[in-house]
Order: C-alpha cells, then sequence, then structure tokens
C-alpha cells in the first residue's frame, strides 16, 4: 500500500498526532511522546492535510506553527480528541459504580450436590457481587444461553460419545457414572452382579426423552431386548425428586450421579451399576474468546480447585 493511501478515512491516531505537534511545536517531541518516528508523525498530518484540503501545519527548520485552517480545525477536533483519550479511565470509573452480578449457569444437580462450597467460598469473598446461579436440566439450552451472552460462564455436564459445541471452550472437572438407586431394603441392594433383566423386573422411575439419561437406557433396553419388559411409573429430571419416590419404594432408578450424592436422601440405596459403561464428564464452559471479569475468573478457579480433586483428579 502507498503512504498516501494509508489514510483515506480519517483515523484517531492522525487527529492525536495533529493536535500534540500543533501544541508541541514539534514533530521530533510529539513523536518521542506518541512512540512513533517521525516520518510517521509527518505523514499522518500530511494525510490530514490531503483530506481538508488545506495546509494545518508549516514546518520551519525544527519547529512547526499552526496554520488558520490549522487552528480551526484544532478547536473543532481538540475536544473530542480529549474525550476519547480519557475515556478509558472515565468507564473504568463509571463502570465501578454499576451494580456487580456474575451469572453462572448450571444444572439442578450440581448446583445441589457440587456447588454449595464452592458458592459458599465465592459470596464470602465477594459480598458486593451478586451471583446469579441458574439452573437448567438441559445442556443445549444452556450453551446457547452462554453463547448469546446471558451468563458468564457454566457448570455442566456432556456425554462425551456426543459432539462439542465449537463455541464454547470446556475444562473438564470429573466424571460420573450411570449408578442404580433403590430403596435400602430393596432386594437388587444385596445382589452382587446386576444386569438390565434384573433391572425390569421392577418399576423403574425414568428422565424425560430429552435426558441423556433416558437415551442410554433406551440403548440398554435394546441392546438385550427388554424393551417390552420395562414398566415405566414415573418421570422426572430432578435427582432430589426421583430420590424421595425412590426411598418411599415407588420404583427404582438409574442416573448418572457422583458416589455418594443420591444416597444422602434417608432411605437410598446407590450402586454403580455397570463400569465399562461411558461416563458423564461435568466441566466448566465459557464462550470462546469471551472477556471474563475478575469475580468470573475467581469463581471459576474456586470450582476447579474444589470440584477436579474429588476422588483424584478425574472422578467425582
Amino acid at each position: 500500500m502507498r503512504r498516501k493511501d494509508r489514510y483515506q478515512d480519517i483515523q484517531l491516531t492522525q487527529l492525536r498526532s495533529f493536535c500534540l505537534a500543533a501544541s508541541e511545536g514539534n514533530f521530533t517531541a510529539t513523536a518521542k511522546k506518541l512512540g512513533l518516528s517521525v516520518a510517521t508523525v509527518w505523514e499522518q498530518v500530511r494525510a490530514l492535510e490531503r483530506k481538508f484540503q488545506s495546509t494545518l501545519l508549516r514546518r520551519h527548520g525544527h519547529a512547526v506553527e499552526v496554520t488558520p485552517e490549522g487552528r480551526l480545525l484544532l478547536e473543532l477536533i481538540q475536544p473530542c480528541v480529549g474525550t476519547v483519550d480519557s475515556l478509558e479511565r472515565v468507564f473504568a470509573a463509571r463502570r465501578s459504580e454499576l451494580p456487580k452480578v456474575l451469572t453462572v449457569l448450571s444444572t439442578g444437580y450440581l448446583v445441589s450436590y457440587h456447588l454449595l462450597g464452592p458458592v459458599q467460598e465465592f459470596t464470602a469473598a465477594h459480598p458486593d457481587v451478586r451471583l446469579r446461579l441458574l439452573a437448567n436440566p438441559w445442556a443445549q439450552a444452556m450453551l446457547q444461553r452462554l453463547e448469546s451472552g446471558e451468563a458468564d460462564l457454566g457448570v455442566v455436564y456432556y456425554p462425551p460419545d456426543e459432539p462439542r459445541n465449537p463455541s464454547v471452550d470446556y475444562e473438564d472437572l470429573f466424571e460420573m457414572q450411570l449408578m442404580l438407586l433403590t430403596a435400602a431394603d430393596h432386594p437388587l441392594t444385596k445382589k452382587k452382579h446386576l444386569s438390565m433383566a434384573d433391572l425390569v423386573e421392577y418399576p423403574l422411575i425414568g428422565t424425560p426423552d430429552e435426558h441423556y439419561c433416558h437415551k442410554v437406557i433406551d440403548r440398554l433396553l435394546e441392546r438385550h431386548s427388554l424393551r417390552e419388559r420395562v414398566h415405566f411409573v414415573l418421570e422426572n429430571n430432578s435427582l432430589d425428586v426421583i430420590s424421595k419416590y425412590v426411598a418411599a419404594g415407588t420404583g427404582i432408578a438409574l442416573l448418572y450421579t457422583g458416589p455418594g450424592r443420591a444416597d444422602r436422601v434417608p432411605g437410598v440405596r446407590q450402586r454403580v451399576f455397570d463400569p465399562s459403561l461411558d461416563k458423564m464428564v461435568a466441566a466448566i464452559v465459557v464462550r470462546k474468546g469471551s472477556y471474563l471479569s475478575e469475580p468470573a475468573q475467581h469463581f471459576r478457579s474456586i470450582v476447579r480447585r474444589a470440584l477436579a480433586s474429588r476422588n483424584g483428579s478425574r472422578g467425582p
């Protein structure tokens, strides 16, 4: 690109160079203050002169003086340049006056069973930040809200056999296995080896069709030709709700949870159904290339420290 074509449109750097050269009366001093070469400052001013079809500065040896046209332009643009130059400082000052809000997306299960400690630590460290903790059972809906900028970050789980969202960065925390939930006195609690054929002998509490657990159970029933024998007595997507109905003897359930989570409910027993099955992965998710505020970065570090250490680096 030819030099004279480099500044076809007026740029802030040109206006700043012109204002400073006019006040300093010297291109060398101007270039030094701006961290530019003298040739660049001279080129920027000459481009302005071509744009306005006027001589703005005249050189006299090493000094420059402002022409009448230059004083007119200086009068017009100096307040604007000064405002732009102070914009970052003014914005930071005014922004500090706004209410501080951190929006985090997660699921009811993770909020209830895994995020209590991290949330308590964060709120104690940031009493001036209002934490909006939004729970949604559907991962796709959460990622869409994250992409649109409705949330700062998310703590979600995802199936490893499905493609990741290309607009989101994932930081894996721990894994969850498919667990069998039964009442404390249920016959299956004493059975050494479990199979789908054992489970279909009892009423099953399931999850909605969109839930990944439902898809896994459906595949297992199809694999073992047991679809016609299963009896779903209840459907819900809340671990708390399902656990209470399991404890009451309404049915048994297969859910992805971490060890020792569902059996916090009195009367519920939990065990790994089949260790060979794919595991769900809990992860911190953020939009690719997004800016994270200091509170958001701190929340992420708290969650990482608290959850990635459960039963080793990847165990729940």
